[in-house]
């Protein structure tokens, strides 16, 4: 194994995922959490999108819709399988949006105290996105 200073997301991730494979389920309805959230405020977000480039409002939509299209897809192998849930959300660019929503699941007080700690070692601590507007109600 390589040191976690030379592991990029995808070796992170996968074996945050090997570490912890009782905890696919819940990190995987966290996610879907945050896809319907986004979904949810969608105009809002656009509208209050601050940040240009690369990193537009559409690139973070085309990466909540495809998180949310491979979760339905696969939600079944993918609660279950360490490896197959490292493949689709932390290869390439799927890990900023799973980055930004393990940081968020870490600071519920659903997320075991094991795998929060595990997710603040891999990942840090800092929030990717800062959300500046008043988002609809998160009842689902």
């Amino acid at each position: 194994m390589r040191p976690l200073k030379q592991m990029n997301n995808f070796d992170r991730g996968e074996l945050l995922c090997r570490l912890f494979p009782e905890e696919l389920a819940n990190t995987l309805d966290s996610i879907e959490r945050q896809c319907k959230y986004f979904q949810k405020n969608e105009n809002a977000f656009r509208e209050g999108w601050q940040q240009k480039g690369f990193f537009t409002a559409s690139f973070w939509y085309n990466l909540v819709q495809d998180t949310y299209k491979r979760i339905n897809r696969q939600q079944k192998e993918l609660s279950i399988r360490p490896r197959w849930f490292a493949d689709q959300f932390f290869d390439g660019h799927n890990a900023l949006f799973t980055v930004y929503c393990l940081i968020e699941y870490a600071a519920e007080t659903g997320c075991s105290y094991k795998l929060r700690q595990a997710i603040h070692l891999f990942f840090g601590e800092e929030k990717l996105l800062q959300l500046t507007f008043k988002p609809i109600n998160n009842n689902f």
